[in-house]
């Protein structure tokens, strides 16, 4: 597979999408932009578009500011160094806010409520749940800092501001519900819909995102396993052929469990073991791209709106 964007279209995706916000921000007042800056390719690159929408709007005499944020929380040092190095330069105004004390705090109530849920799960023979309970501490503590993220970082500083939280999800992580609910979704996305593997990369440097921070293992940060490829059990660039041919295919990622009794075939130098991991994973997260599951008034045997009397 040889797809790769031009430079004309990177250059026009890159053009809609700063305009895209630069025109959200005029439309609705909103003179602030807050990212969350990990020192990662995806936030970098949309510190990026926050700066061509702020010259954009500036075209258009309207004040609009991108603000960086820097939290860290039991985080490499790397981390928060290329995170500094993408909001300098891209001339982001810079909040540094750390979060370690309140991930301390967290981990101190955490503690009494798993003993109190270890002992539910052995009234009700929770068997399951017991036997993955490392693992899931370690899960449980990388949504903490997450959430943490969002609570004191993000949204804090966009409620202060009354500005808006750009979102740092890609289109491959989306597939794989590779984020937390509740922690590094932001209010408005660009790079929701690209492939992080097969566009990203080059998105990055038409946008001349540091070669550091293109070049660093991509890793969330939130200490679960030794990065993303670990976690994944793919390179994005493997993971978005993957899912490519398995959606060209007929695959769908909302679709029902019983397509993993039958996955399509792809490229043979890709191991099948991998294609079902991704496969298993895409359909076990379809959860997360759905949002709250909101019974109907139909489905409740409640009257429609529109027939009530008052």
């Amino acid at each position: 597979m040889n797809y790769k964007l031009s430079r004309t279209q990177i250059s026009r995706t890159v053009q809609l999408g700063a305009r895209a916000l630069a025109d959200y921000c005029i439309a609705n007042d909103i003179h602030y932009v807050v990212t969350g800056s990990s020192g990662g390719l995806d936030s970098a690159v949309m510190l990026g578009f926050a700066r061509e929408a702020c010259r954009l709007a500036k075209g258009k005499k309207f004040k609009l500011t991108s603000v960086g944020l820097i939290m860290p929380c039991e985080s490499h040092p790397d981390a928060e160094r290329l995170g500094r190095k993408a909001i300098d330069k891209f001339g982001a105004k810079k909040i540094r806010i750390n979060l370690s004390p309140a991930l301390n705090l967290a981990t101190e109530i955490g503690s009494d409520v798993n003993s109190q849920i270890i002992g539910i799960l052995n009234d009700t023979n929770g068997r399951k749940a017991i036997n993955e309970w490392n693992y899931s501490l370690k899960i449980a503590k990388g949504n903490i800092k997450a959430r943490l993220r969002m609570m004191f970082g993000t949204y804090h500083v966009a409620r202060m501001m009354k500005g808006m939280v750009l979102s740092t999800d890609n289109l491959s992580e989306f597939w794989m519900a590779f984020w937390t609910i509740c922690g590094d979704v932001g209010d408005f996305g660009i790079i929701q819909q690209m492939l992080k593997g097969l566009e990203l990369y080059d998105v990055a440097r038409y946008l001349g995102v540091p070669a550091e921070i293109i070049a660093a293992k991509p890793d969330d940060g939130l200490g679960i396993d030794s990065g993303d490829e670990a976690q994944l059990g793919a390179s994005y660039p493997v993971l978005d052929r993957i899912m490519i041919q398995l959606i060209q295919a007929g695959f769908d990622p909302d679709g029902p469990r019983e397509q993993l009794n039958s996955l399509p075939k792809i490229e043979e130098d890709i191991p099948g073991s991998v294609v079902r991991k991704l496969a298993t994973r895409a359909i076990n997260g379809a959860f997360k791209r759905h949002g709250t599951f909101i019974l109907s008034r139909e489905q409740l045997e409640l009257p429609v709106i529109e027939d009530i009397k008052l």
